[in-house]
């Protein structure tokens, strides 16, 4: 393990044209203050080895899986390819700021020794400067009354991990890989042991880029978010409760919206494992009693085609 060096690893995968504009941002960097980029790749259909090829560095490392092994899993594996202490898991698609990887290099020579993650802010989302040192006050940082940071807690690009120090819970992010964020799951786990710490940066490093159209399936993802719930983590019930809520990008609220405008949420089953997953531990009883109204109508045909021609109806007035 290279001690104290900075690596890039970005799972990828049929994104071409994203990954060349992510490569030749890096290059364009300060490419000196890293040991090594990995494209680690879940078996692309295009010719991914002429591309990488194409920028005729020894910096850059291609690993492919034999076949794809879903994101989640090519999710986990970043942690089996990193030969540093220091890595930062980028998208192949969140564009760098052309002053991250010195941002990033600053940052690690700076962070407590005990630091599992570094999370920076991305463009049009800042955040103040802030180290939890466990897991309680992690969750406090992204859970306000009046403001619930969410979405950002999974959010890839604006990761730095120290590798040497998370070594001991890796084994969580391959037992929770289905959770959907199996990069997350060891700086949980070291948190709670209250050995860990995760530092909050001010410093931008990427410009969030909207998933192309077709790519993205809340109905998907969002599904293996709820299951979250399945981990046991040693908090109260009330800090239970917030985190789930932490972790989930949009509400339940939208979630139903989203079902009605067919807007990347599959089918109902999808929406009633997610609620019952996630959503039922922690909101208020009258919106569990709105859910299940929700469920019925949408059960039932009849009901279901006049709600719908009803809520086009008020989209018309208005």
């Amino acid at each position: 393990m290279n001690r104290n060096a900075l690596s890039i690893i970005i799972p990828t995968y049929n994104r071409e044209n994203q990954l060349t504009t992510q490569l030749d941002l890096i290059f364009s960097s300060r490419i000196d203050l890293v040991s090594e980029i990995v494209v680690l790749d879940n078996n692309s259909s295009y010719e991914i080895e002429e591309l990488i090829n194409s920028y005729n560095s020894s910096k850059l490392r291609l690993i492919r899986q034999p076949f794809n092994i879903k994101v989640h899993n090519n999710l986990a594996s970043v942690f089996t390819v990193v030969d540093t202490e220091w890595f930062w898991l980028l998208s192949d698609d969140d564009e760098i700021e052309i002053s991250a990887i010195e941002n990033i290099w600053n940052e690690i020579h700076l962070a407590p020794k005990n630091t599992a993650l570094i999370k920076f802010s991305r463009s049009n989302f800042s955040q103040e400067e802030y180290i939890a040192k466990s897991l309680t006050t992690f969750i406090d940082y992204y859970y306000e009354e009046r403001l619930v940071r969410r979405g950002d807690l999974v959010f890839i690009s604006t990761n730095v991990y120290n590798a040497v120090n998370l070594e001991k819970y890796l084994p969580y992010a391959f037992e929770y890989a289905y959770t959907y964020i199996p990069h997350l799951i060891p700086v949980f786990k070291g948190l709670e042991s209250g050995n860990l710490a995760v530092k909050f940066s001010s410093k931008e490093i990427v410009r969030f880029i909207p998933p192309r159209e077709g790519w993205y399936s809340f109905g998907t993802v969002g599904k293996g978010l709820s299951t979250l719930s399945h981990i046991p983590l040693s908090i109260s019930e009330n800090y239970r409760k917030k985190f789930l809520d932490i972790t989930m990008s949009i509400t339940y609220k939208s979630l139903i919206i989203g079902f009605l405008k067919n807007d990347k949420i599959d089918n109902l089953n999808d929406f009633n494992i997610i609620y019952n997953n996630i959503y039922r531990y922690y909101i208020p009883f009258k919106s569990k009693v709105i859910v299940k109204m929700f469920f019925f109508i949408m059960s039932v045909k009849p009901l279901k085609i006049m709600f719908i021609r009803f809520l086009q109806l008020i989209k018309k007035i208005k």
